[in-house]
């Protein structure tokens, strides 16, 4: 099977190369017929990296440790659905899980634009063949996931060689949300790809602004969910299973994936202004360029080893290989630009500082400014590395003293921004809409630092963030209410009926209102993090901790052992005023084939709390007759808001993706209003 899996990446490579060159001709020549053997090129290219997946899958279920990577991350005991996520593992197999990957949304994206402009599409396949065949040739010769070992004889000559069994998978990867975590990001990072060969291909063949955009808006759509939801499952799995008690710790892997994310969240908003205005051409066309390069930034970050995380892989040759790449791609792009520089012109220009376009500009402003200073902390360390001899991280003072100030102000831009006409925006208008909300946003924000002269875990910055939530919060609501009663009135329906009927009318400006809810829900999550609450003692059976007003008392500690795994486990009870209210079981576990261990996180969700309790290990003393284990408990307010806010904001892009086959209808029988997402 490892044969046949080199084989299918070989042929692979040279299909890919072959349909890469057929496109160009296709796209210089204007030859139908190159067009369609470049895409036949690209459909069996995608065939054989399937068949290596599954041959990688294969292997990996069969236990074939002769096999580098297998032996790497698998071993005799490893539960079957962890030896299938080992495929995307290690560095060669998330390479190939990638090109797969990749593979498939071309596959789709072939199918999908077979109705398009024939010149447009085949430059298009061409930006998508070099990212085939780039990653096919690091599959082919930097990261090969079939190298078997081999053990050089007396006699002087090779021969293969079988270990007995494996290294094991690495521990902190055998969650579930590790199942699901690295293929949304890997198809976020990837979905970025399509959006931006479809403007460069739009671009060359001098294709209007109105034509292209809303085909690019959906593809970009789709890979920022995708990719936002990737990013908060790689939260959620921090949280549930590296036992630090949070879910965001900025670090330089988790902010190379949020960093495209944000750039793609200014393209978005921006593209309003030039389908309604004419407006930011080229500063649209840059921000969708940048989006996938910053993609391939995120993982020359991971795979180089430049930077240390605990999301990245080992140091190797793979990144200066993305790094290449990505001068390429940026050459490429410049020079497209450079060519097509007499269409970047606006149609229109300000006329108001009260105005949505000005919105929108402040909008990009902040968007790119948290993404810069964002990049700048990310290659602080291998900036000062290369300065000094000596690696010098930014921690989470510096991330909170800079970003979360520009964050507040784009919360209280969402409330603004949507309400603002184009063009000109009536002083009548503003009154009526942000007087009150103006209002209570003081309000709240003086209440908070009031109570903070009483309560000294009440600081400035939660303050001001309820401020700007309790704003964002007023103007959302004030929007449906408004327009909700007024359908009611005016159709006749009942309040929910009219609800309904506003986002069937106009998916994409309530769609957008409820992902700006989705949001608003989250910042309301992540602001609870402001007043966590932690305690770690040493403890025997039968002794108690209190933490925030609850005593948790040791009722046992023991010891398992499977195939697998060593464990050390532990019953706590959680308790108020002498009674138990819930029960958790942590334990540490000792992984045999990897020689590591791993912390299993118990933890207690409520709407307005989570209990978490680690066990981080056995405490001074601690004997099998008398075990005493090192507690690690937390009190984190208000976490499941960040998992319920994603929820919405899944639903409400949903709604914005959906086809408005009415959308003009509803713009005649609907004040304006945003057109967000």
């Amino acid at each position: 099977m490892a044969n046949l899996g080199n084989f299918s990446l070989m042929l692979a490579l040279a299909l890919a190369i072959f349909g890469t060159i057929a496109a160009l001709l296709a796209a210089t020549m204007a030859k139908e017929r190159l067009r369609l053997t470049a895409v036949r090129a690209f459909s069996v290219s995608c065939g054989l990296v399937l068949l290596a997946v599954i041959c990688l899958g294969w292997l990996l279920q069969k236990d074939i440790f002769s096999i580098v990577y297998v032996h790497g991350h698998s071993n005799l005991h490893l539960p079957q659905i962890y030896k299938l996520t080992a495929v995307w593992a290690g560095s060669s197999g998330s390479l190939l899980w990638w090109t797969l990957i990749l593979c498939v949304y071309a596959t789709v994206f072939l199918v999908m634009t077979r109705k398009l402009p024939r010149l447009m599409t085949s430059w298009a396949m061409f930006f998508v063949g070099l990212n085939l065949v780039f990653f096919m040739l690091i599959n082919n010769v930097v990261s090969n996931p079939f190298n078997t070992w081999s053990q050089m004889g007396p006699d002087g000559i090779a021969s293969a060689f079988m270990p007995q069994d494996g290294r094991g998978l690495n521990p902190q990867l055998q969650h579930w949300a590790m199942i699901i975590h690295p293929p949304l990001l890997y198809t976020g990072y990837i979905g970025f790809l399509f959006p931006f060969s479809l403007a460069l291909g739009a671009l060359i063949t001098r294709m209007e602004g109105r034509e292209w955009i809303p085909l690019v808006r959906r593809w970009t759509l789709s890979a920022w969910l995708i990719l936002g939801v990737g990013i908060v499952l790689g939260g959620a799995w921090a949280y549930m299973e590296l036992g630090w008690g949070g879910y965001w710790a900025w670090d330089p892997v988790e902010n190379a994936s949020f960093m495209p994310w944000l750039i793609a969240t200014a393209f978005i908003h921006s593209i309003m202004a030039q389908e309604r205005r004419g407006m930011f051409k080229l500063w649209n066309i840059l921000l969708l360029m940048a989006t996938y390069l910053m993609c391939l930034f995120g993982t020359f970050i991971t795979r180089s080893g430049l930077i240390s995380s605990v999301h990245a892989f080992a140091e190797s040759d793979i990144g200066y290989w993305f790094g290449g790449f990505i001068v390429v791609l940026f050459f490429i792009c410049v020079v497209v630009l450079i060519l097509r520089r007499n269409q970047f012109a606006d149609d229109n220009s300000y006329t108001s500082f009260r105005s949505r376009e000005v919105s929108l500009l402040f909008n990009n402003i902040l968007f790119i400014s948290i993404c810069f200073t964002m990049l700048l902390a990310t290659i602080y360390p291998m900036v000062t590395e290369y300065l000094e001899g000596t690696k010098r991280e930014l921690r989470h003072g510096f991330y909170n003293t800079v970003e979360l100030p520009i964050f507040m102000m784009l919360l209280v831009l969402m409330g603004i921004g949507p309400v603002l006409t184009w063009k000109r925006t009536s002083g009548r208008l503003l009154r009526e809409r942000f007087l009150w909300p103006t209002v209570i946003m003081v309000v709240v924000v003086a209440s908070c630092l009031t109570l903070g002269m009483v309560h000294e875990d009440i600081r400035l910055y939660p303050s001001l963030a309820a401020g700007a939530l309790s704003f964002l919060a007023c103007t959302i609501v004030h929007e449906f209410v408004e327009v909700t009663m007024r359908r009611s009135k005016r159709a006749g329906e009942n309040l929910f009926a009219a609800l309904v009927s506003l986002v069937r009318l106009n998916k994409r400006r309530y769609g957008g209102y409820i992902v700006h809810l989705g949001i608003l829900i989250m910042a309301i999550g992540i602001t609870g993090g402001a007043f966590n609450q932690q305690a770690k003692e040493e403890l025997g059976m039968g002794e108690t901790m209190t933490v925030a007003g609850y005593d948790f008392q040791v009722e046992n500690i023991g010891f398992r052992t499977t195939d697998n795994y060593e464990a050390m486990f532990a019953r706590v009870n959680m308790m108020r005023d002498g009674k138990v209210v819930q029960r958790f079981d942590p334990d540490l576990r000792f992984y045999k084939a990897s020689q590591s261990q791993a912390s299993e996180v118990a933890i207690n969700s409520t709407l307005s709390r989570d209990f978490y309790i680690v066990l981080a290990g056995p405490g001074e003393g601690s004997s099998q007759e008398h075990p005493i284990a090192v507690f690690h408990i937390y009190v984190n307010p208000l976490v499941v808001w960040v998992w319920i806010g994603t929820l919405i904001l899944i639903f409400g892009t949903a709604i914005a993706m959906t086809p408005d086959a009415v959308r003009q209808r509803a713009k005649s029988s609907v004040p304006e209003s945003m057109e967000a997402v």
